[in-house]
């Protein structure tokens, strides 16, 4: 009688539906599902942002697929994506730096006072601050082994606040004429205007991912980067004072941050508090959407090009469908999650923390 209980306990119910499933499990483990599975994580930032494309074609059609709108993408994408690049070096080394929006929002105000003080060149004060403000990061998270993550928060507010007391409140604007409102502030630079604009901004920002993906894929500085994620302890056994390597990151960290704020001074025509906030998330988010691994060790310019925009058009497409603004950080939080969600090999992860 128990013998009979156990073999009606253990008989499957369907046996079409266990077959079916023991199909499933062989093909998704065997070496050609393995492959594709692959594939299909590897190229997860170009089907997401194909994906995004079509659903907004299909929405909004010639309004979101138009050449005025497809410019105005163009224009948008430069400052986040610059961002993004600073985000990368400091994440393929397994760390993180959440102070990237404020570190620009204080470099162009810095570049904005530095025009006014010494002209044209006074741009190159604000890349200065911002590579100064990377190698203060650097150094305290490097010598005195404070988690990147607590350095860089704390330097986030240190920075805004810095700016706020600098600023006065006070935003400093550029022209392409002299202003004649005393109580404005401004500098004139038809020229950093002309930067700001398309195709211009779009010829400035290909530049600089060429010449960091030549970095990052090329030279001896961007396999150590990937060294320094993967196994830190094997980088040190080389030979190479990781300490002073980790400050070198975030200050060329600090440079595109840098870059970004001269995009950003260019772009809106104004030095204000404001510049940069929450700007970092979105950095994260580019990043990570891009298939960076956040524990380092790997990651892709392409890719993280293609993660910035996609959450630029992400947020354009909402808006010409006529979405809040708050609900437009809603799906982009969702396309995020839902993207690594796939891109994820979980077999390879022992632990989440």
């Amino acid at each position: 009688m128990a013998s009979d209980v156990e073999k009606e306990v253990i008989r499957p119910n369907d046996e079409a539906n266990l077959l079916t499933a023991k199909l499933g499990m062989l093909w998704w483990d065997s070496p050609q599902g393995r492959i594709w599975i692959g594939r299909i994580r590897d190229n997860v930032p170009f089907i997401a942002i194909t994906l995004v494309i079509l659903l907004f074609w299909f929405i909004s059609g010639d309004r979101f697929m138009s050449v005025r709108n497809w410019t105005f993408i163009a224009q948008q994408t430069p400052v986040l994506l610059l961002l993004a690049f600073a985000q990368l070096l400091v994440v393929t080394t397994g760390s993180i730096d959440i102070s990237v929006g404020s570190n620009l929002g204080f470099s162009a105000y810095m570049a904005a006072l530095g025009m006014l003080w010494f002209g044209e060149l006074g741009l190159l004060v604000g890349i200065f601050s911002a590579v100064f403000i990377g190698v203060l990061n650097g150094t305290i998270f490097s010598l005195f082994k404070i988690s990147s993550f607590v350095t860089t928060l704390a330097m986030l507010i240190i920075v805004r606040a810095v700016l706020v007391i600098v600023s006065d409140g006070r935003s400093i604007y550029v022209s392409d004429q002299p202003m004649s409102n005393s109580n404005i502030t401004s500098i004139e630079a038809k020229w950093l205007l002309d930067l700001g604009q398309f195709p211009q901004i779009l010829y400035f920002t290909v530049a600089v991912a060429v010449l960091l993906w030549v970095v990052y894929e090329k030279t001896v500085f961007g396999q150590q980067l990937k060294a320094l994620g993967g196994n830190e302890k094997v980088l040190r056994l080389t030979g190479i004072s990781v300490n002073w390597f980790k400050i070198q990151v975030f200050a060329a960290a600090g440079f595109m941050v840098g870059l970004a704020s001269f995009i950003n001074l260019a772009r809106s025509g104004a030095a204000t508090v404001q510049a940069g906030e929450m700007l970092e998330l979105d950095a994260i988010a580019a990043v990570a959407l891009g298939g960076t691994v956040l524990t380092g060790g790997y990651g892709s310019v392409l890719k993280t090009v293609v993660g910035a925009l996609t959450l630029t058009i992400v947020a354009n497409g909402l808006t010409i469908a006529g979405v809040p603004p708050s609900w437009s950080r809603i799906a982009r939080g969702i396309l995020l999650i839902t993207a690594i969600a796939i891109s994820l090999n979980r077999k390879q992860i022992d632990v989440v923390k």
